[in-house]
């Protein structure tokens, strides 16, 4: 069954706190104050924006983490990856306590308790355009298109009308509840495989099927395969958003995938309230319903 009543109910508990979307905000507009305003690098500043989950509205529950992109008058031919972070690390270390310097980012936490992820960036051509990011651990400059990841979740969410976002924290949250960390895929790899197979649903229900079962159907050849399949970038579709997976942890995921598909269809075909019920609750916990 469809059980509409039910999935909205569920998607409200796992809606971010009102009180952690304001901490949010307030962190991620500091600290852009800060990198367009510090001497050392006001003049390199060219505009930040915001990225992920968050900008995407695809966050749930507790926000993670908020990630801020910061476009800087570079010359990446003449700038090493490693070179950029080490300087925008010592810029955030004047103002906050024991930034990390990770893969792509610098990492801070806010004085309110909020993660920020900031993420140097230079275009590629136009400002609005892709933009090249430094990669830590490959050493070198990697293109990515924040502003064309956020423009194609909103159409796909326009053309669901509203199920596509609805249906990434639906499957996060069944995500979050999967057994060990190795088949617990990355939340923008799930978002560009729900992306691909969400069709045009007319409930949650059956979004949740149509992906499922779409993952499986496309990707299922891959398990125990020693292969990991390209998984295109929604936003930018020359980026394979797979490329750091193991085939091992690929495999984990879609072995989850596969019981899952069969436990949605038989939730879904399921003529019974309360079977139903109890078969959904088995992807989504005691929670749902």
């Amino acid at each position: 069954m469809e059980l509409v009543s039910d999935f909205k109910t569920y998607l409200s508990s796992i809606e971010p706190p009102a009180e952690e979307v304001s901490a949010a905000k307030t962190a991620h507009l500091e600290v852009r104050e800060i990198v367009r305003t510090d001497p050392e690098s006001k003049e390199a500043h060219k505009e930040t924006f915001l990225s992920g989950s968050y900008a995407r509205s695809t966050a749930i529950n507790d926000i993670n983490d908020v990630d801020v992109i910061c476009i800087l008058d570079i010359d990446r031919y003449s700038t090493q990856a490693e070179v950029v972070l080490a300087w925008v690390e010592a810029i955030l270390a004047k103002h906050y306590d024991n930034p990390k310097r990770q893969g792509r980012s610098i990492g801070v936490k806010a004085k309110n308790g909020v993660w920020l992820d900031i993420v140097p960036a230079t275009p590629i051509s136009a400002d609005d355009g892709p933009l090249w990011i430094p990669d830590r651990e490959a050493r070198e400059w990697v293109q990515t298109h924040p502003r064309s990841q956020i423009a194609a979740a909103t159409a796909k969410n326009k053309a669901t009308n509203g199920f596509y976002v609805q249906v990434v924290k639906l499957l996060k949250a069944w995500r979050d509840r999967l057994p060990t960390e190795s088949c617990r895929l990355k939340s923008y790899i799930l978002e560009a495989l729900i992306y691909a197979t969400i069709g045009f649903p007319s409930s949650h229900a059956i979004a949740a099927v149509n992906v499922l079962e779409g993952i499986e159907r496309s990707y299922g050849i891959y398990r125990n395969s020693g292969v990991v399949p390209v998984i295109p970038d929604p936003g930018y579709s020359s980026v394979n958003v797979a490329k750091r997976l193991s085939p091992e942890e690929f495999t984990d995921f879609m072995t989850q995938v596969k019981t899952a598909a069969a436990t949605a269809r038989k939730a879904f075909d399921d003529q019974n309230e309360s079977s139903s019920r109890r078969l959904w609750r088995q992807l989504f916990g005691q929670n749902f319903g």
